[in-house]
Parts: C-alpha cells; structure tokens; sequence
C-alpha cells in the first residue's frame, strides 16, 4: 500500500510488491503463478469528489486462529481507531490502475472509502501512457508516482498528474520495480536474478543512497519496511539499517509467496503461504494467510472468507493489507485463480483471532489496483 496519511495503520505491500523488469526488453517477471497455469509538492485534487456505492459490503462470520483480541493503548492525540473485535471500517484508500485499449480509457484513480461505505473519487490522471514497462507506485500521500520505462533505460517519477517529472537513468540494466519509503523517497533495485543492488532515491531525483548489495530477490515495501523472503523466512529491514530475521512457525508443507502488510513499529506482519504442486502451477495450490508475530515467529491463521478455499483451489491470496491500531487487520484478498485472465479483489476486516468481521467490494471498474492505505 502506498497511499494515505494513516499514521496508526500499516501502508501494504503489493503497490509496493515488487516485480522485476528486464532491462531492454522490459518484461515484467512478477507473474502471480499464472505462467504456468496458463513533503510534497502540492497537487490540486478534482473539485467535485464523486461518491460511488460501494456495492456488496456484508458481514461474515468465520473461524481461525487461535489468539485472543487484544486492543493495545493507542499514542497520545492518536485519532479513534475502531474498538477490538468491532466491525467498523477505518479510512481506506485504493488505487485503480490506467486502462490501455479499452472503450472508456479509463484514467489512473484514487479512491477513499467513506465512512458510509462509498468509495469518493479522490484525484485522477494519465501517468503512464502506456510507456511503463512494470507496475506504477504510488506514494503514501497520493499525490506522486514512480515506474520504469525500460526502454528508455529510466526511472521516472511524477506528480499524479503527470507533472513534475524527473528522470533517474537505469543504464539499461533490469530493474525492480519501484516503491515507496513515504512520500518523498523511492525504492528500486538494479542488477540481475540473484545480484541486485537496492537503491533509495528522494522524488525530485537527488539522494541516491545504496542500501545493500548483491541481493537474491527483490523487496517487498511496507510502512517504510523493506521485506524479502524465501520459502521459510523473512528478513526486514529499514533505511536506517535495523534488520530482523523471522522464521515463520507455518505448517510444514507450506512455503511463504509473499509478505502482504508490515505494521509501522515492525512487529506484526501478514503473509501469504502456499502449497506446492507438480509443474508450480498456482491455480491448484492452497493458499493460507497468516498474521506473523516478529519476535516469536508465532502466526496466526487468518480464515478464508469463502469455506471452499480450504481445498486447493487457487483462490484467497492475500496481497495487501492494513494492521490496525486495535490489533486487528485489514486485508485485500484474490478471490479469483492464477489462472484467470484478472483478480477479483475483496476487502476483509480481521479480529486479531483472525476471525472474519466483515467483507466489502472494492471500486468498480478496472480490476486491476491496490489497498493503499
């Protein structure tokens, strides 16, 4: 997530997941298993915000976990934050991706979910015009986003209204994809598979900074934490170097495919773990999302909303998420396959038990966006 001013929830990772390009044919790696299946500067937003119903929210029940809600004491002058175990919604924010060739050509948008339900059109603009080469970041306050255009072998980052460019030259190597630190500095890295180097950039261009070498994989970004993990373990860092391995204590069977949320203080993340199948073909794996103490390596099973998702069907990642103030959690979940032409994205309100509060849709339109915030 990267988007939006809420100090006391977590920023999520999948606008902030990265996915790997390669330098001038600018391919984007990041495949979600469907390979094989088949300080700103000051942007003025829309006059008018647009409420949009926010069609399908229900409650639901469901079972999982085995932790007690818990609602630690919030900081000084902190803003209300839902009670434990309640299933009110805080302020969201969502991202809708520009669409290409289709009849409407819709613009890049941003959404914040009131609290009536309705999503209310927050700012838009044509970032990219189709010269990206991977996925757009957007940065935590909205008002900026960053990509690769590997053919022109460059970073660039812009207002979200496609002013205020600047470009940061990528010397034709492969690239991650970029992310946000917050609003004002840019994560990416250079290199190759297994040797990438992590660099940290402010917006306007300037404060290059390496903050490591020789990498096996490229990072993850949530709250200012950089995440990349294997199998079986996860490592966090930040920029000012504090570093944490963590040893999920996930069923044996199961490996991690991705760290959906950090909370701002590094203690609680949310992953996603998979089974594994002939070929590597995700649409018959068993996805299981988990809420991950750091310290202990204890998780938490997170419930599926849909029963079936019990058996590998190839549904119910988690690819972003909000930790909440109040212990609990907020988790944008695929409810399609790998396999599937497009995610079918819904939004999913934990108890810190890791028990289903409530669902809710995301903004109609085009399919693919982001939880930002």
């Amino acid at each position: 997530m990267n988007l939006g001013p809420f100090t006391p929830t977590t920023r999520s990772a999948s606008a902030r997941r990265f996915g790997t390009l390669t330098g001038t044919a600018a391919l984007l790696l990041l495949a979600i298993g469907a390979t094989a299946c088949g300080t700103a500067d000051p942007i003025t937003a829309p006059a008018t915000a647009t409420p949009v119903p926010a069609t399908g929210d229900a409650s639901a029940a469901g079972t999982g976990g085995s932790v007690p809600d818990a609602a630690p004491a919030a900081p000084a002058g902190a803003p209300d934050r839902p009670a434990a175990g309640s299933t009110q919604w805080p302020p969201l924010t969502w991202y809708t991706a520009e669409e290409y060739g289709q009849k409407q050509n819709d613009p890049a948008r941003i959404w914040r979910r009131t609290p009536s339900g309705k999503w209310q059109l927050v700012r838009s603009g044509r970032l990219q015009n189709g010269t990206a080469s991977g996925p757009l970041a957007v940065s935590p306050d909205g008002r900026r986003a960053a990509w690769v255009e590997a053919s022109a072998r460059r970073l660039v980052i812009s207002g979200f209204d496609g002013a205020n460019r600047h470009a940061v030259p990528t010397q034709g190597q492969q690239t991650c994809a970029p992310s946000w630190l917050d609003s004002g500095r840019v994560l990416y890295g250079l290199g190759r598979e297994k040797d990438w180097t992590i660099i940290a950039i402010d917006a306007d261009g300037t404060g290059r900074k390496v903050l490591a070498t020789h990498q096996q994989s490229c990072p993850t970004v949530s709250e200012a934490w950089i995440a990349q993990f294997t199998g079986r373990a996860v490592r966090v860092r930040n920029e000012r170097g504090s570093t944490r391995s963590i040893s999920p204590r996930i069923p044996a069977g199961l490996v991690i495919g991705g760290v959906a949320a950090i909370s701002g203080n590094g203690r609680t993340l949310v992953i996603s773990a998979h089974t594994t199948s002939p070929g590597g073909c995700g649409c018959g794996w068993r996805f299981r999302n988990y809420r991950l103490d750091a310290s202990s390596g204890a998780v938490t099973e997170l419930a599926p909303v849909d029963p079936a998702w019990k058996q590998p069907t190839g549904h119910g990642e988690a690819t972003d998420g909000v930790v909440l103030a109040d212990g609990g959690l907020v988790v944008q979940v695929n409810a399609a396959t790998p396999a599937d032409d497009a995610p079918a994205y819904r939004l999913v309100r934990y108890a810190a038990s890791g028990r289903v509060l409530a669902t809710a849709s995301v903004p109609a339109g085009q399919p693919w966006g982001a939880l930002l915030g």
